[in-house]
């Protein structure tokens, strides 16, 4: 289960690196959107004055949970789960990096992951499911959450490992508004699927990762059930 594990590492940095390589791809699509977008955040932005514009702080981890000021989440896992150390989050972006640049035969720079932190990652202790949770800088400022998974999909595309995606979907996590785009991959005919679970704040995306396989489905639910608001009296800044 350690080998099936460390396979879908390229997929999560994949994920974390998308808009690096897909400014140019999307350069027109957000000019074309620019307008549009500056109505619907000057309409947002009395709302959003006390919480989306609050300066971004990564969250804390310890043995037992996640908590993040800035998103208003917290994590608790459920029993069959562990959450990562600093250091595994830190080998797992090693690695990725390094399993990327093999798959997809791109060079990444040692500024590859500039602006993108891995806030926390949690795992089964059989391997499936295991979560992850990323913030990235948000490259062009009116990039949506839809072109930010058309990003993804072709950086995940780039590893040519034969990703299939599902139309994207909304959720609620945490009390907070996700667009989640699900994937499939068969690697070694055993098939990983993911959820990617991504919204905007703060001129950041925040997404979770899911990975899990079909008979981990029930306890890949409880994982994301899971991300609970931190204080309950505190409202989720609005999504961008």
């Amino acid at each position: 289960m350690r080998r099936k594990n460390s396979l879908i590492i390229p997929a999560v940095l994949a994920f974390s690196l998308c808009t690096v390589n897909a400014v140019p791809v999307l350069a027109e699509d957000a000019a074309q959107t620019e307008a549009e977008a500056d109505t619907a955040s000057d309409e947002a932005s009395d709302a959003a004055e006390d919480t989306a514009d609050t300066p971004y702080e990564k969250g804390t981890i310890t043995e037992t949970d996640y908590q993040s000021e800035w998103l208003n989440l917290k994590f608790t896992p459920p029993e069959t789960v562990v959450m990562n150390t600093e250091e595994e989050l830190e080998s797992v972006m090693r690695q990725g990096q390094s399993t990327l640049e093999e798959s997809s035969g791109m060079e990444l720079g040692e500024d590859a992951l500039s602006g993108t932190v891995y806030e926390m990652m949690a795992s089964s202790v059989s391997g499936f499911p295991n979560v992850s949770l990323v913030v990235e800088d948000a490259s062009l400022e009116n990039m949506t959450v839809d072109q930010y998974f058309l990003a993804a999909q072709q950086m995940l595309d780039a590893t040519q490992m034969g990703y299939t995606y599902s139309e994207v979907t909304d959720a609620q996590i945490g009390g907070q508004d996700f667009r989640v785009m699900e994937t499939s991959v068969t690697i070694n005919d055993y098939e990983v699927l993911q959820k990617y679970c991504t919204r905007k704040q703060g001129g950041k995306f925040v997404s979770i990762i899911l990975s899990y396989t079909a008979d981990t489905q029930t306890e890949a639910d409880e994982v994301l059930a899971a991300f609970t608001p931190l204080n309950a009296d505190t409202e989720a800044a609005p999504a961008e």
